[in-house]
C-alpha cells in the first residue's frame, strides 16, 4: 500500500534504484558476474573432479532460461520473441553456474527465437569459454540443446551413452549427466529468490528488462557469498559455506 506517492512516482524512483544498486554491486567482490582468476578455476576443477574423476577439466555448467514476455504490439517484433515450440513469447537466457554457486558468467535479455547456441554465440559466451581452454584447459558442460555447437571445451549431457566408444568415454558421458544437475539447481535457486521471474514480463525498448535481469544475477551473487545456503556449493565446495552457526562458534572477543 501506498501513501502520498502516485504509482508513475513511484515507478521512476524504483528504476532509479536498481540502477543505483547495479552501479553499487557490479564491481563489487562477492557480486560481479566475472570468472576470475585461474586459481579459482582450478579449485572449481578439482571441486567437480573430487565427485566426477572422468569429467578431468570441467569448471562450469551452462543452462539456458526462457522467460515470458509480453507479446509486442508490432508483428515483425513478435517474431524476433516467438517460440515456435510453445507458442509464446519469451526472451532467452543463459546462466553459467560455478561449483561455489555463484553465476561467473550469463547472456541476458535475448530475443526468444534464438536457439540457446545462437544466443551464447551471440552474447560472446563461447569466445570467453574459447579464450579460457586456450590458457588453461578448462571445459564446460552443457545439455544437447547446444549440439549445434562443436567446440573442444563442451562436454554435452543428456545424449545417448556412447558405449561404442569405450568404457571411458560411456562413464563420461553418464558423470556429464549427473554434472549438470547443479545447473538445474542454480536455475531453482535463482528462480526460489526471485519468484517473480516467473511472471511475465512487460514489453519495453528502454533497457529496463535487462537492468532488472542483471540485479537480479548480482544479487543473487551476493547472496551467495555471503549468506552461503546454496545446494550448488554444499554439495561441491561445502568448506566455503558460511551460515550464522559458523559465525556465533568462529567469533572473537576484541
Amino acid at each position: 500500500m501506498l501513501f502520498g506517492i502516485t504509482g508513475s512516482t513511484l515507478s521512476d524512483w524504483l528504476r532509479f534504484g536498481r540502477r543505483c544498486l547495479n552501479l553499487v554491486l557490479y564491481d563489487h567482490e562477492d557480486a560481479r558476474i566475472a570468472i576470475g582468476p585461474d586459481v579459482k578455476i582450478e579449485m572449481w576443477k578439482e571441486a567437480i573432479a573430487a565427485k566426477y574423476p572422468d569429467l578431468d577439466g570441467v569448471y562450469l555448467a551452462v543452462d539456458g532460461l526462457k522467460l515470458l514476455l509480453q507479446q509486442p504490439g508490432d508483428d515483425r517484433i513478435q517474431n524476433y520473441f516467438y517460440n515456435g515450440w510453445t507458442n509464446d513469447h519469451y526472451v532467452s537466457n543463459l546462466f553459467a553456474f560455478a561449483p561455489d554457486g555463484t553465476i561467473p558468467a550469463c547472456v541476458l535479455d535475448a530475443p526468444g527465437s534464438l536457439h540457446d547456441s545462437t544466443v551464447a554465440d551471440y552474447g560472446g559466451l563461447y569466445t570467453l569459454l574459447t579464450s579460457i581452454f586456450d590458457r588453461n584447459g578448462g571445459k564446460v558442460v552443457m545439455d544437447s540443446a547446444f549440439a549445434r555447437a562443436d567446440y573442444e571445451f563442451i562436454i554435452k549431457s543428456g545424449q545417448e551413452v556412447r558405449f561404442d566408444l569405450g568404457e571411458d568415454v560411456a562413464r563420461q558421458d553418464r558423470q556429464a549427466t549427473s554434472a549438470r544437475q547443479f545447473a538445474e539447481w542454480g536455475m531453482h535457486a535463482l528462480q526460489g529468490s526471485f519468484p517473480r521471474l516467473r511472471d511475465r514480463f512487460q514489453y519495453e525498448e528502454n533497457g529496463e528488462r535487462k537492468a532488472m535481469l542483471l540485479t537480479i544475477v548480482l544479487l543473487y551473487n551476493f547472496r551467495v557469498n555471503k549468506v552461503g545456503i546454496n545446494q550448488i556449493l554444499n554439495t561441491y565446495m561445502p568448506a566455503l559455506s558460511k551460515d550464522a552457526n559458523y559465525y556465533i562458534e568462529n567469533q572473537t572477543e576484541e
